[in-house]
């Protein structure tokens, strides 16, 4: 079953496990559509009133965003509409670097301020759906020299 939410000016569509999202929204004379996949923005079609439509293929991975502290990214997390579901956030500071769920920052590190502590493998989160988050995010992390959370050990 697909969920829907509409406003005045925005409408979204989306499929309860995250798969895929259509968030279609009016502004400045211009309905613009942009569709996700697991969170990863894949394109957005432009129409303007004159009738010019351009279509933006974004299918480029998450986006790495930086914060002083914890509690600023996960703060910044629930009111900035550039910071997307997966995306990467890093705080150097504080060591700990993670990626947005939905509304909830999860760490990858050892880490995790005011992020929520990962209870799985990251790579093995959500069913794996924010593996190119936690690759960038490992990533980042190795670069920094930051530890990794301990990975929980498969039952056998």
């Amino acid at each position: 079953m697909n969920e829907q939410t509409a406003t005045a000016e925005t409408a979204t569509a989306r499929i309860p496990d995250g798969s895929w999202e259509l968030k279609v929204r009016y502004e400045d004379g211009k309905t613009v559509a942009e569709v996700f996949s697991f969170g990863v923005k894949l394109s957005a079609t432009t129409l303007t009133d004159g009738g010019v439509v351009t279509v933006e293929d974004s299918a480029t991975g998450p986006t790495v965003h930086r914060f002083d502290d914890t509690v600023q990214a996960y703060d910044a997390t629930q009111c900035r509409e550039d910071i997307r579901n997966g995306d990467v956030l890093v705080i150097e500071s504080e060591r700990v670097v993670g990626f947005l769920d939905t509304a909830w920052p999860i760490a990858i590190t050892e880490a995790h301020g005011e992020f929520h502590a990962l209870k799985t493998p990251a790579r093995e989160y959500h069913d794996g759906r924010f593996t190119a988050s936690v690759e960038l995010a490992e990533k980042v992390a190795a670069e920094h020299g930051f530890p990794l959370a301990a990975q929980t050990a498969h039952a056998a």
